[in-house]
Order: structure tokens, then sequence, then C-alpha cells
């Protein structure tokens, strides 16, 4: 993975723990910063005990923090305890512990690498938002863009932090706490059942948008993309609504006609790699009631092939359309706007370590990809690790950018996926090359206890990466 995404990351962690420090020596213990999730270019963070953060209350955190940043300079480090760990109600853990970090009076445990040095942070902002702020954070050490809002998505998050609320389930200390009191066969039911509300709710609204003809379902890698156009083809099915499904995979151009990138390696996950003009001179005849001819993508030879078979949409049947570039308006062109519905499909988990270490998205998405090439594509956990920033890359560029566009969005993360990944996803990372990502998933995995397999329904988003769905892929 690159080094500049890692060093990043790390910078990031220590402008957390210097904003929990200077609220530390602010407030006393009378508040407790709570790092809900990452939203944006930084993290959406509250005060527990306010219910709203005043802009001169941010101004005076900022200033502690640049204060600190002048005077300390370097965040200290000591060798982490077992007693460190123990909030958390962690299974024997055998693996390196990352180390406890100290700014003055302010003591935290670390769960991955923090940048030490403070005069090397990039530039961060302080910013309202809801009952709660914004730390935001310049990715290139420039100064920040002009904020651009993401209302949907917050929207989506907010929703699955009421599941948490429902399940009883927002830490690792209430899951491990779960599943060490038996408890955990309920929260699998209940969080399962939360999504198939939710994707019975969402088929709700297609039937009842009256001709509605394609559902385009574009998501980031290892969604669960899938398993989710599944469960709503049976959904829309007890709706009366038949459907059908098309890749855009299928819409590939030969592998002759991509141009390559500066190394000579070809960006799948770029919209010019889509031969377009068939895809929406397709799309508008399915949407006639007119025939085409099916198509599959050869990518061992890199070409397409047009069979024979055609298929076409009957008066009560929906295409679901499912690629990663569904929401870029270059597909819908051609079509009128009543005609399809768009779904953003994302795992944006909302459990916590600790207040101040939120679960990174970014990290459950790869564990899921992890046990999956390993299970289907016989690829090793460094292999994945190693593809991971073109694909990381090829999200903020063709996928993030048009996320706010969708009609409705659904978050695919399960609170309870971790302890069932685990006994998957750890022995492959054990087996790696030696890395901070690598030894940042082996640290976040080891903080919860295990749950057996065999407790998750056939049917489950997760069934996609861990094997024995009842669906077919």
């Amino acid at each position: 993975m690159s080094n500049k995404v890692e060093s990043y990351r790390h910078k990031t962690r220590a402008v957390i723990f210097l904003m929990s420090a200077a609220i530390k020596n602010i407030y006393g213990t009378t508040r407790t910063l709570i790092i809900d999730h990452s939203f944006g270019d930084g993290f959406y963070c509250v005060l527990k005990e306010q219910k709203h953060v005043s802009s001169h209350e941010l101004k005076t955190i900022y200033d502690k923090m640049h204060q600190l940043q002048a005077d300390v300079k370097h965040i200290k480090i000591r060798a982490a305890k077992p007693e460190d760990w123990k909030h958390l109600l962690t299974p024997r853990i055998h693996t390196v512990r990352p180390p406890v970090l100290m700014l003055g009076e302010h003591i935290s445990a670390s769960y991955e690498f923090t940048n030490l040095d403070l005069s090397a942070l990039p530039h961060f902002e302080l910013m309202n938002y809801d009952r709660g702020f914004l730390v935001r954070i310049s990715e290139n050490g420039d100064e920040l863009e002009a904020y651009s809002d993401s209302p949907k998505l917050f929207g989506m998050m907010k929703e699955h932090e009421k599941w948490g609320r429902i399940l009883k389930v927002s830490s690792i200390h209430d899951l491990n706490k779960q599943i060490m009191e038996k408890g955990f066969k309920q929260v699998i039911w209940v969080a399962e059942g939360l999504q198939e509300k939710r994707i019975a709710a969402l088929a709700d609204d297609i039937s009842n948008q009256k001709g509605i003809r394609v559902v385009f379902v574009a998501g980031p890698s290892s969604s669960g993309k899938t398993t989710f156009t599944k469960r709503l083809a049976i959904h829309l099915a007890i709706n009366g609504i038949q459907s059908k499904y098309l890749s855009m995979d299928n819409y590939f151009l030969d592998r002759d006609k991509i141009p390559p990138q500066a190394d000579g390696t070809l960006d799948f996950e770029n919209v010019s790699c889509v031969d377009l003009e068939a895809l929406k001179h397709e799309l508008a005849q399915l949407v006639t009631g007119l025939p085409v001819n099916k198509r599959n993508y050869n990518f061992v030879d890199g070409k397409q092939q047009i069979m024979q078979d055609t298929m076409d949409l009957k008066q009560n049947e929906v295409l679901i359309f499912e690629g990663i570039h569904g929401l870029n308006p270059l597909i819908h062109e051609g079509l009128s706007q009543e005609s399809y519905y768009r779904v953003y499909i994302s795992a944006l988990t909302q459990l916590n370590i600790d207040n101040t270490h939120p679960v990174s998205t970014s990290d459950g998405r790869l564990i899921r990809r992890i046990v999956r090439d390993h299970n289907y594509r016989g690829y090793s956990a460094d292999d994945t690790i190693g593809r991971w920033n073109s694909v990381r890359h090829g999200e903020l560029s063709n996928i993030f950018p048009f996320q706010e566009q969708a009609d409705t969005m659904f978050n695919s993360a399960l609170i309870y996926e971790l302890s069932i990944l685990k006994r998957y996803a750890l022995p492959l990372l054990k087996s790696a090359s030696k890395n901070t990502v690598r030894d940042r998933l082996i640290t976040l995995l080891s903080l919860f206890h295990s749950i057996p397999d065999r407790h998750v329904p056939g049917t489950s988003i997760l069934r996609e990466f861990i094997g024995n769905s009842y669906f077919k892929y």
C-alpha cells in the first residue's frame, strides 16, 4: 500500500490525539470526546455531555491544540500493558500491542501506528456540524479545500447509529460483552432483520414510483453489492415486480482499445474503460422493451463476447444494473429521469474501539476483501493489500464523487461481522509480510471475541465473503 496513504493516516491519528489532549486540558473530566466516525475529509465528533458545541468552544479547542503543538512538539510513548486494554473485554492477546501515547497529563492506548512528531502535522480545522463538529484534515499538507457536504451519507450513518442503540452495541466492549454472555445470537438476528427491513422498504419505494425500468446499484469494493441485488430482487418479486440482472463488467472495452496508464497498467476502475456507446444504446433498447444480445467479457483474452441469446424487459420487469459507475451521469444519458432509480451501497461500520478510535470503514472492507480474495480468487493477503491502494484510488475518483446523486443509500455493514471474519482473516494476515497495514488489521481483529460462523444466515451479505451462501454468484 502507498506510503503516502499510510503516512497521512498516521498523521491523522496524531491530530485526533492532539485534539483529545486539548479537550482534556480545557475541560478535565467534565467533557467526553467521542470520535463518532470518519466523514468527508475528516471525522465527525461530539462532546457527549453537550447537545451542541458552539463556535467559541471550537475556537478555544483549536487554539489549545496549536498551543500544545508548539509547546510539546512530540508525543511520548510507553509500552502497553494488558490493563491498558482491559476495558475492551478482549480475549487473551498474543500479538504485540501498539504503545500507549502520552501528551502532558493526557494518556491513551493506541491501536495502530501514530506519527509522534507534532511539528509534521497537516493543516486541520474544526467546524460546527449537526449537534457536534467536524475535524477536517488536509491530505496533501496544503490548505483545506472548500467544504463539500454529504447530507445523504451522514443520514445513512445516523440511521446505522440508531441500529447500534437498538442492538445495544456501539463499541467493541459492548459486542464482546454480548458474546461473553451468550447474547450474540440475538445481535445477529436483529442486525440481519434491520437490514432485511431496510431492503424491503427500498423495494417498496421503487415499486411505488411508476415507470421505473432500471435500478442502478453502485458502491465501493467489498460492499456486498451482489448479495444486495439478489435480496432486492426477492423483495421486488414480493411486490409483483420481476427483475433481470446486468453487470457493467460485461461492457468493458477490448483490452487493446483501453489506453494504458503512465506505468503501463490498465485502470479498469476508470469509466473510460467502459464501452459507453454500446451500454447506453442497449439500456435505451431495454427500457423501451426491445431485445438486446446478451454479453460477457473474457478477462483472460481481454475481449467482449456478444452472445446469440437475447434478453428483454417485460412490462412488469425491472433491470438491476450493478457496477461501480452506476451513479455516473454518463451512464444515464439518454434515459428519462423517471425511468431509473439509483442506489448507493457501502459498508460503513459505526462500531468504535473506544471513544476516540472508530473502526475504519475502509479497513472493514479490506478485511472482507482479503477473505473473499483468498476463498474465491486464490489471492494471498499480500496480494490483496498490495492492490488495495489502487482500488481506493479508483473509488475516490469514480464512485465517491457521485454518491450524493443516489436516490437512496444502503449500509451493508453488520455490527457483528468482524467477530465472524476474525477466524478467516487473522491466519491469512499472520502469514503475510510485515507492514503497518497488516499489523493494524491484526491488532484490530485481536480485540474481538470470535463468533461461530454457523450462526450467520445463508442469505446474509457476510456469506458473499465467507462462503456457504444460499445464493449463487
